[in-house]
């Protein structure tokens, strides 16, 4: 939620048209007035003169029509200085005179406050000047929850364009979006994208370069991950360039930055960078003027062409902006040695609303409790090798779990029939966090050991729909909003547990139970010649989870190295194949 209190400022206007004002004089006391104040009020009646005759003429105007004008802090200064040139002009509309006030709002703030969220009262003003065009698909998901109509743009008012910045002293170079890929001798950092237009344009830049082939999303996951792990992200554009400075080893950190953050560090004295136009295209900030239809939008199109002229150039220039059109402005080249960059394709629409929530899912922790067959058939051997599946398939899980950060809660169930007294599953390990210590072990020692006593039972059934509904029941039933709440069921074969559940009968409750609010998924996980697919991806999509089919227990690993892109895969077709 973002609050914020904007500091008006009115930019100074001609003297409003003088009111004609009663002469009181005092007969009492027979006073004479001073000679300094008789010339003062002969002034004024003079000007009165003049003024009505001004009105009977129509060169006058009654009253004043202010437009309240609140812009990003990227582009307030100039929109100020224009406000006040504008005022110090004639400009009237509708017979009143038209005026211009400006005060300073970040765009996140302004984009709650078009949509009507309720919490963004203070922000709300005639029009608004974002640093881009992004939020107004934000702005939109807002509008239509509250049902408010929402203004369109009248125009752009500046752009700059995002580059991509490195220190001078790194040798590695980036020139493209396509070669911040995870693994090269570059890695990105952008700004914190909830609220900051240049961020989002690094997601949206990222995610168009990872493609759109079958490992296009874990390539992207690999982009956000790798961000999230190193502390990548920054709020603050000013100290994000000192992080380009990098002490030892490791990649060379690369920002996705505006040429104006660029232009400004460059005269604050900062470490020396060298920035580059992707040679694959990028977006620029283009500072969109909404505004509401109605007499005061007749002031804003007057104050559009200003902004247009010459002289607003300038001063945007001033403020190191471009122009609209994106041509580059001199001026400004020569202080950051950029010229023509080259414009990619607007994004597509809900792609902003997208890349955010796949940032936003990455960033939250994981809760899984995982759940394994261990019923006869995993005494089989894994082909071409010694090992059972259920020796290979507890293995792996141990490894993969190694993966996960001491911040993630884990959980072991076992599942087969008779487990527990009438029970097909049986709890190993509960949910707990895995660096939380339990005695003289952490949670996560106690799964390692828990997955290496591990055994199949050699007359056991497969106890599966029943030990899945009783997981995700446990699973719900602690549910953290802060963490990506997750069954993982993995087996090799088809449930055959005699008085138990029917697959309909699970779907059933599943769909019954299934909370939007507070989501659990179901992620399947098959291997094995016997075992049925279908069924666990009808239980995954009633959980908006998914299903896998592996060939052995030995790819299970390779599953949880791609964990991350389970995560922000909230379609199931979308989601990276095994």
């Amino acid at each position: 939620m973002v609050r914020t209190v904007p500091q008006r400022v009115l930019a100074p206007a001609p003297p409003a048209p003088p009111r004609r004002r009663g002469l009181t004089v005092n007969r009492s006391g027979g006073r004479r007035f001073p000679p300094i104040l008789l010339i003062g009020m002969a002034a004024l009646l003079v000007a009165a003169v003049v003024i009505g005759v001004r009105q009977v003429g129509g060169g006058g105007c009654g009253g004043r029509l202010t437009l309240n004008v609140a812009a990003d802090p990227a582009v307030a200064p100039a929109m100020t200085a224009l406000a006040r040139r504008y005022n110090g002009e004639d400009h009237e509309v509708g017979g009143r005179c038209a005026e211009i006030t400006t005060n300073t709002l970040p765009s996140a703030a302004m984009a709650m406050a078009l949509g009507g969220d309720r919490s963004a009262a203070q922000a709300r003003s005639d029009a608004y000047v974002l640093d881009s065009s992004l939020w107004l698909e934000i702005a939109g998901r807002t509008a239509e929850r509250t049902e408010t109509a929402l203004p369109r743009p009248v125009g752009s008012v500046a752009s700059s364009p995002i580059l991509l910045a490195r220190a001078k002293s790194a040798s590695a170079e980036a020139s493209s979006w396509g070669g911040l890929a995870p693994g090269r001798a570059t890695s990105l950092r952008f700004l914190a994208p909830e609220q900051n237009a240049a961020g989002m344009i690094a997601l949206l830049m990222a995610r168009q370069a990872a493609g759109t082939g079958d490992k296009a999303l874990a390539g992207f996951t690999g982009i956000l991950q790798s961000a999230e792990t190193d502390g990548a992200v920054v709020a603050d554009p000013a100290a994000a360039f000192d992080g380009l400075v990098r002490f030892g080893g490791g990649s060379t950190p690369v920002l996705a930055a505006s040429e104006q953050a660029v232009w400004r560090h460059a005269n604050a004295g900062g470490v020396p960078v060298v920035a580059v136009p992707p040679s694959d295209g990028t977006l620029s900030l283009d500072f969109p003027m909404i505004v509401a239809p109605g007499r005061k939008a007749e002031i804003a199109s007057g104050f559009m062409k200003l902004l247009e002229s010459p002289a607003g150039t300038a001063e945007l220039t001033r403020s190191g902006l471009r122009p609209a059109d994106g041509k580059a402005a001199p001026a400004l080249s020569a202080v950051t040695g950029v010229g023509p960059a080259a414009a990619s394709p607007p994004p597509k629409p809900g792609s902003v609303v997208e890349v955010l929530e796949m940032w936003r899912r990455m960033r939250l922790g994981t809760r899984m409790l995982t759940v394994i067959d261990v019923s006869g058939s995993m005494l089989e051997k894994v082909q071409g090798s010694k090992q059972t599946r259920m020796e290979v398939t507890a293995g792996e899980v141990e490894k993969g779990m190694s993966l996960l950060p001491d911040a993630a809660d884990a959980g072991l169930w076992a599942f087969s029939t008779g487990m527990d007294g009438p029970r097909p599953y049986k709890e190993l390990v509960p949910l707990g966090r895995l660096g939380a210590t339990e005695g003289s072990l952490t949670h996560r020692a106690a799964m390692q050991a828990a997955l290496r006593r591990m055994r199949a039972k050699p007359d056991g059934d497969t106890g599966l729909y029943d030990s899945v509904l009783a997981a995700y029941q446990r699973v719900k039933a602690g549910y953290r909003d802060d963490m990506i709440n997750v069954a993982l069921v993995l087996t090799d074969g088809r449930n055959d547990f005699k008085g138990g559940l029917s697959e309909q009968d699970l779907l059933a409750r599943l769909r019954t139970e299934y909370d939007a609010a507070r989501p659990v998924q179901v992620v399947g996980i098959a291997f094995g010649p016997d075992v049925d697919l279908g069924a666990l991806q009808r239980i995954a999509k009633a959980t908006g989870g998914a299903a896998y089919q592996i060939q052995d227990p030995g790819q299970i690993h390779a599953l949880f190295q791609q964990q991350a892109a389970l995560k922000i895969c909230d379609d199931p077709r979308r989601c990276p194949a095994g």
